[in-house]
């Protein structure tokens, strides 16, 4: 959740001087499948110097990998998502949250034309959705009411299924109904 280390709330619109910044060598990263990371949340320029701190753009540690699905991507540039496509990173999108803390949230348009993967997450219950449900609707709402429909109904579900699978790299084990995979079935 916090790979700056940055609990107590530390900010830095430029620079890297925060508490503990995630290495790519911890073994929490090194030995995971996944590395899913809160970065670059919110608006300013310290949301965008979260991700540079955490990218080869800046001074920090580059943990952008293609097991690297951050959560947020607020505050990035297109440049900033041009990396992550490069790096085959994902981002997990939480429209509910964002929108309520930021009034803002990922530019998701930007990213699918880049081809990165986007997953649909509820982030935390304080904050964002209750659960996946509320989230799809709220995404599907604000697809509707502010992206004129660029997402169709199935790229959104895939968003909360598939494509979380395939972010964290359990693609081979959760996220589509299929002989040998592990799920949860629901009917829509």
């Amino acid at each position: 959740t916090f790979p700056l280390g940055d609990f107590g709330g530390a900010r830095h619109e430029s620079g890297c001087d925060y508490p503990d910044i995630d290495k790519p060598t911890d073994r929490a990263i090194a030995d995971s499948i996944a590395y899913v990371p809160h970065i670059a949340e919110g608006i300013g320029l310290d949301a965008r110097n979260e991700f540079l701190c955490l990218s080869r753009e800046g001074p920090g540690q580059d943990v952008l990998f293609d097991k690297t699905a951050f959560i947020h991507g607020i505050g990035m540039t297109a440049a900033d998502y041009a990396e992550v496509a490069r790096e085959g990173a994902s981002l997990i999108w939480s429209p509910r949250g964002n929108l309520d803390l930021y009034g803002h949230t990922a530019p998701v348009t930007l990213a699918a034309k880049m081809g990165i993967v986007i997953a649909l997450g509820t982030d935390w219950p304080a904050g964002g959705s209750i659960n996946m449900m509320r989230e799809l609707r709220c995404a599907a709402d604000f697809n509707e009411r502010n992206l004129r429909g660029y997402f169709t109904d199935r790229e959104l579900f895939d968003m909360a299924t598939k494509n979380g699978a395939a972010a964290l790299h359990s693609d081979d084990v959760i996220g589509v109904l299929a002989p040998g995979r592990v799920a949860d079935v629901t009917i829509f």
